[in-house]
């Protein structure tokens, strides 16, 4: 992830891009208590990650810290098909959402700290663009 992280322009939506789709289509493969079980000790491992990295960087949620978009982005597209349109709502929705920071994701990002304050934003980004995804795809099928 390290080289997404070193993009010159928007490095989380090239993580989101670049390992968020490909993810996404891998959780896709298995039934969906196991892809919710992997994501959730993905989740406690990028805290971990995202944690080391900031001691080792000496700086705050660094921007070349990327896994958290990757969480994130994941949690958007759990258990939703994955088709060329699906993944074009899902980046612009997420990017939407990391970037805005509804309530509570700004006091997520305000309040928690290391590791997991990084990814756990990023978390409730996804999960409120999940919640939208959800909603266009029901009125795009319909």
């Amino acid at each position: 992830m390290g080289c997404l992280g070193e993009a010159p322009l928007a490095p989380g939506t090239v993580a989101t891009v670049g390992a968020g789709i490909p993810g996404a289509w891998v959780l896709s493969m298995l039934p969906h208590a196991w892809a919710s079980l992997l994501l959730g000790l993905l989740f406690l491992g990028a805290c971990w990650v995202a944690e080391e990295a900031e001691k080792s960087l000496g700086r705050k949620d660094p921007r070349e810290v990327v896994i958290d978009e990757l969480i994130g982005f994941l949690f958007t597209t759990l258990g939703m098909p994955v088709t060329a349109l699906t993944m074009a709502y899902a980046v612009l929705y997420f990017r939407a959402m990391d970037i805005l920071k509804p309530w509570p994701v700004c006091a997520l990002d305000r309040q928690l700290k290391g590791g997991l304050g990084i990814v756990a934003d990023d978390v409730a980004a996804g999960l409120y663009a999940h919640g939208l995804l959800a909603v266009t795809l029901a009125f795009v099928q319909s």
